[in-house]
């Protein structure tokens, strides 16, 4: 009997112990998927992207002609003409198509830099920090509902004030996520800009 007990034991605690790693799993790809869709898609969206503003002529992380020679340098080295656009903004979807395509190459052929990486990992942090809240947020708000409608909860009734707190907690973060991207995407150009031409990463 004793066997038996020690037996479903391990059992129950393996499965357990699976179901648990089976959940991390799926919450941190899903968290991944989410700090890629937001803050990325949704707020910081075409005009206020880290690695794409750089290049538009709105910006001001660098002087116009400090643009306009990363841009000859990506039309030689890659064939990515950005200046032949006459309008170098958001507004121009063609223009914007095209710097996604340069910015993707970009990163592809500075990814060597072991500065550069560990900025990205700082950025990729910040960012996933701003999905993990607000996945916080939806999870406190739906145990707020539960304990409202269906079953009482221990401390159900603080649900809501703990939901507003994380919700207004995501708007620094979302700001300092896009500050080190803000470092990171500079940290890119001055990285490519200073790739010798005969570099083989290109």
């Amino acid at each position: 009997m004793e066997s038996k007990v020690w037996g479903r034991a391990i059992i129950y605690i393996m499965s357990i112990s699976t179901f648990s790693t089976a959940l991390f799993f799926l919450l941190r790809f899903t968290l991944r998927d989410i700090s890629k869709f937001y803050p990325e898609m949704i707020i910081f969206c075409d005009r206020l992207k880290p690695t794409s503003r750089i290049l538009y002529s709105n910006d001001s992380s660098y002087s116009e002609d400090q643009k306009t020679e990363i841009r000859k340098k990506i039309k030689l080295r890659r064939n990515i003409d950005l200046l032949k656009y006459k309008t170098k903004t958001y507004k121009n979807k063609k223009y914007v198509k095209r710097v996604d395509e340069a910015v993707a190459w970009l990163l592809d052929v500075t990814r060597f830099d072991d500065i550069l990486f560990e900025q990205n990992c700082l950025y990729g942090f910040w960012r996933n920090l701003t999905a993990a809240l607000l996945v916080d947020t939806i999870l406190v708000f739906a145990m707020a509902a539960i304990n409202k409608w269906y079953y009482a909860l221990p401390f159900g009734e603080h649900f809501v004030m703990i939901g507003l707190l994380i919700l207004l907690l995501t708007i620094p973060v979302t700001w300092v996520a896009y500050c080190n991207g803000r470092t990171f995407a500079k940290r890119m150009y001055d990285v490519f800009v200073n790739l010798d031409d005969n570099d083989n990463n290109y």
